[in-house]
């Protein structure tokens, strides 16, 4: 008698013969190695350039260093990189094939479990994590591609539910075998997860979906489940169902231990801390779950017809409309509430202690948490429908929240009047339109974020241009200052007759001005400006008898030079022939001095002459009251606005280069804020308070390779601000600034919960 098993009964009765099944599979196999190899060598075709863009924005030396290594051992290694990726996809494609129950691959060793996380060492921690994101990414981007290749290949395998193992095509094991391909980096962690990030934004981000739906389009030609719908499953504890994702079955586990953990931080047979008790099933998952008609009720609570919302009915509208007040405390007093036991009880307490964070949250603007407080029935009964918007922090309900938060965090008041309006226009979509399709928030969350992505393109245009604006405006103060050093080191070595000393420092500083920023420290047009001076300073110094024919040659020369540079300048013809004038009358007594050999030593040289003994800039022919050479402020500015309108150096008020110039510079002393100051990194958001109580939010967007000073720009990149580090820090140290917490606000709110619990326990 032949024994036929179920599994082939069916995929005979299917028209699928086990070499047939194994054939498919061999085919989806290659087709996988295939894209996925192609995908990782564009992939790495952009590894050196992002490497290179790095280095070139590193902050010290050695970082530069380590990048450029980097860059070399990836060139060197990237053939065996991209075999070993091959090999390894290859591996875990057949093991998964071959697994049997209760065996665990390669793959599944990630070591994310909290239990063990202190047995792994912190790399390979941010390894793991790092792929634990990419997948997660790819469970959610992927979710209905994905969840039907499960069921096709799970088919193909006849293990419809893939019980004994993962997809040997799917997120784990694609993600580890680049992880492994990784092994020889030997440049440190931060570069290889920098590798990492490539592979998950362009391979993940990319390649992975088109390569699901080739594998589904390739099966369903080959008649594998041609009229596959998306199934449904209940989640545990719950009321309702939910569209299954499609997913990891280990979901449903972290669900259930994230259940368990506040299970056993709440008192038995009591309730969450100032919350009523909801019975001796609480959390257990047993007692009386949310009927259909408690959520209708909270669906009609939420879309205005409270009046309609039979036990819910005395909940007043405006409360639910304003969002500025908890309402899920107020629905957990409702009779209709106290009706609900066990772990839908617990998720009424768990939503309400939620909002109670999310209401005080110093990081979101009071506007703009009202309009997400207006979300709080709505989040109920996302909860209620799925626990898993607790644990999963991709939940399409969570990711949509955090992103409004996160956005809503930079807002900076009722000037960023698109921000507003966005998030107003998601709010209203939900209490309309949601009653129990979570992929709604799916839906949102991805409109949402185009439109972050739209708006963050445009700032980063606008970044730029602040930045660049700021940096030409320190490279002209700095140019400036530069010049201004020439000059004044010059008059003070010399004892100059005061009209040479004023025209060099009303008119050659300028033209050393205009050439430093126009053809640069390094060209021929600087050096012969400078050595111009020089032999300016050196034409009317006494000479010796043996010098005299040497000032006679250079005249002519020297002259011609002087011309040439006023007329480059625009001098008055009038001021320049006034000043030739006097300048020969200073040579004839220079030559005539020499001629009857008045002069008995020449000036001494440089280094025999210290700085500190010299008189200030004019020398001995400064005023009577002594007042030295003062620079002629209408020259400077008009050398100023020339340069800045020549150069195209943006709209720099010349008042930002000139004013301030010659205050001392301040040297706070070292503490926490000075430090706090020092290591805020590019792109963290601050709020700053004025005098007045006013507040706006920033970010550091740029931070000056010249002066270490800090550009703050808005969430348009629009300057806000630019300021030094001791500025910065003299604003922490007052109170007026602080730091906008960078981590997802449900994240920080499920946090300071489980805290909050652990505290009382």
């Amino acid at each position: 008698m032949t024994i036929i098993h179920m599994n082939e009964f069916e995929r005979t009765r299917k028209g699928l013969s086990q070499q047939e099944c194994t054939a498919l599979l061999r085919e989806c196999r290659e087709l996988s190695l295939s894209r996925l190899g192609e995908a990782l060598t564009r992939m790495m075709d952009g590894v050196d350039d992002a490497l290179f863009e790095l280095a070139e924005k590193a902050e010290s030396n050695a970082q530069q260093t380590q990048y450029f290594d980097a860059m070399r051992e990836v060139r060197l290694k990237r053939a065996a990189m991209e075999a070993a990726f091959r090999s390894r996809l290859l591996e875990g494609f057949n093991a998964e094939i071959r697994r049997e129950d209760g065996v665990q691959s390669d793959a599944d060793s990630l070591s994310l479990d909290g239990d063990s996380l202190d047995l792994v060492d912190d790399e390979r921690l941010e390894e793991d994590l790092a792929v634990k994101n990419m997948i997660t990414k790819i469970e959610v981007n992927c979710r209905q591609e994905l969840g039907a290749l499960n069921q096709r290949i799970g088919f193909l395998l006849g293990d419809r539910e893939l019980a004994r193992g993962d997809n040997p095509i799917g997120p784990r094991v694609i993600c580890t075998a680049f992880l492994d391909a990784c092994a020889d980096i030997e440049s440190g962690l931060k570069v290889k997860l920098i590798i990492l990030k490539l592979f998950d934004r362009f391979v993940v981000g990319n390649d992975v979906l088109p390569l699901y739906q080739a594998l589904n389009r390739l099966l369903t030609e080959r008649g594998v489940l041609r009229d596959l719908r998306p199934t449904v499953k209940r989640q545990p504890g719950s009321g309702a169902s939910v569209p299954d994702s499609g997913g990891a079955p280990a979901m449903e586990g972290e669900e259930q231990d994230f259940l368990a953990t506040l299970q056993g931080l709440v008192p038995q047979g009591g309730g969450l801390p100032g919350l009523p008790g909801v019975g001796g099933a609480a959390g257990s998952g047993r007692g009386v779950p949310a009927t259909p008609a408690f959520l209708q009720d909270l669906t009609l609570l939420q879309q205005g017809d409270a009046e309609l919302a039979g036990g819910l009915a005395a909940i007043e509208a405006g409360a639910v409309a304003a969002g500025t007040v908890n309402v899920i405390r107020d629905i957990r007093q409702t009779a209709a509430a106290q009706g609900v036991s066990g772990t839908d009880a617990m998720i009424i307490d768990v939503v309400a202690m939620l909002f109670d964070y999310i209401l005080d949250d110093d990081n979101i603007p009071d506007p703009m948490k009202a309009q997400i407080g207006r979300l709080q029935i709505p989040v109920l009964k996302v909860a209620m429908l799925d626990h898993a918007f607790f644990n999963r922090k991709s939940h399409p309900a969570r990711r949509l929240l955090n992103a409004l938060a996160d956005a809503a965090a930079t807002w900076d008041g009722e000037d960023d009047d698109s921000l507003r309006r966005r998030i107003e226009a998601v709010v209203q979509r939900v209490l309309v339109e949601f009653e129990d399709d979570i992929a709604l928030f799916d839906e949102l969350a991805e409109e949402f974020e185009d439109f972050l992505e739209r708006e963050r393109r445009r700032a980063a245009e606008a970044e730029a241009r602040s930045a660049r604006l700021l940096d030409n405006k320190e490279r002209l103060r700095l140019a400036k200052q530069a010049v201004k050093a020439e000059v004044e080191a010059r008059c003070n070595r010399h004892e100059l007759p005061r009209f040479v000393c004023g025209f060099l420092v009303s008119y050659w500083q300028n033209l050393l001005l205009i050439t430093r920023v126009k053809e640069g420290e390094d060209s021929l047009e600087w050096k012969r400006a400078l050595a111009t001076m020089d032999n300016l300073i050196w034409s009317v110094q006494p000479k010796q008898v043996q010098e005299r024919e040497r000032l006679v040659r250079m005249l002519p020369g020297l002259l011609g030079a002087l011309r040439e540079g006023m007329t480059l300048i625009s001098m008055r013809e009038d001021d320049f022939q006034d000043f030739l004038a006097r300048l020969a009358d200073r040579h004839a007594e220079v030559v005539n001095q020499a001629a009857v050999g008045t002069v008995e030593a020449a000036p001494p040289a440089l280094d025999e002459d210290p700085l500190a003994d010299l008189p200030p800039l004019g020398g001995e022919e400064a005023d009577e009251d002594g007042a030295p050479v003062e620079e002629n402020p209408e020259v400077t500015t008009a050398t100023l606005h020339r340069l800045i309108r020549e150069e195209n150096l943006g709209d720099i008020e010349v008042e930002e280069i000139t004013l301030g110039e010659d205050d001392p510079q301040t040297v706070e002393a070292e503490d926490e804020y000075l430090e706090m100051a020092r290591r805020l990194e590019q792109g963290t958001w601050i709020e700053f308070r004025d005098d007045e109580g006013q507040s706006h939010r920033a970010k550091l967007t740029w931070i000056s390779p010249i002066s270490g000073n800090y550009l703050f720009t808005n969430r348009q990149g629009h300057k806000s601000a630019d300021m030094t580090l001791q500025g910065l820090a003299a604003e922490f140290r007052r109170g007026s600034a602080r730091i906008i917490e960078d981590v997802p606000l449900i994240d920080r709110a499920v946090s300071s919960l489980l805290d909050g619990l652990r505290g009382t326990g």
